[in-house]
């Protein structure tokens, strides 16, 4: 028996498969664009700039900072001889071991120089953090070149076959870090540098800053 093929009724939607066919089509595409624009920046090759591979040294390093397009003296056997100095001055119950008592006998102590201050909080695992003293100043790109600046001043009393120069390069400075490392370069220096993140602190000691030649 036929079944009785319905009537449209006057008014009613027709369903237009066309067009319905023509969006997924469209759809399609685009996403199938997006794959393809994805897939070339994810393989796309940077453009790195190419720098020597670091190596390791017997040298001393001799640090410096570059950050706010300023170069600073890192002077860590000053800072170490105040730690110690202090350190030294708590009685031997609280060099002991007892945490608490360390960290309150060394909290507010004035542990610094003119560029940095001493975080305390780091002592307790056995590493020396530095902080940038505010309003600290140091040399820009036009003094380095100078012979009586004090980068150059420290630099020509390096002895090149025991020491190096380390360069601790904030992102803002690479400029100045590239006329501060020519510099010592000239001189006959060997150097070596390391990225620190933007409020990173200075920190050395156990699992501390340590930077190859380069």
């Amino acid at each position: 028996m036929r079944m009785a093929r319905r009537r449209k009724r006057k008014g009613e939607p027709e369903l237009l498969i066309v067009s319905f066919c023509d969006i997924v089509t469209i759809t399609t595409a685009a996403l199938f664009f997006c794959l393809i624009v994805t897939i070339q920046e994810a393989v796309k090759v940077p453009v790195i700039r190419p720098t020597s591979l670091a190596k390791t040294s017997n040298k001393q390093g001799i640090f410096f900072e570059c950050r706010n397009d300023q170069l600073f003296f890192v002077d860590m056997a000053g800072l170490d001889g105040q730690v110690e100095d202090l350190i030294s001055k708590l009685n031997p119950g609280v060099r002991g071991g007892d945490l608490a008592s360390f960290l309150k006998a060394i909290q507010g102590q004035d542990v610094s120089n003119l560029y940095y201050t001493v975080d305390p909080n780091y002592l307790l695992v056995g590493k020396v953090a530095l902080r940038t003293r505010p309003g600290a100043s140091g040399e820009g790109a036009a003094d380095l070149e100078n012979p009586n600046s004090k980068y150059q001043t420290i630099l020509s009393g390096l002895d090149k076959g025991k020491q190096y120069v380390a360069f601790l390069v904030r992102d803002d400075s690479f400029s100045l870090f590239r006329k501060a490392r020519q510099v010592a370069d000239n001189l006959g220096l060997d150097t070596g540098w390391e990225l620190l993140g933007i409020d990173e602190p200075i920190k050395f000691g156990e699992g501390g800053t340590a930077i190859g030649t380069q």
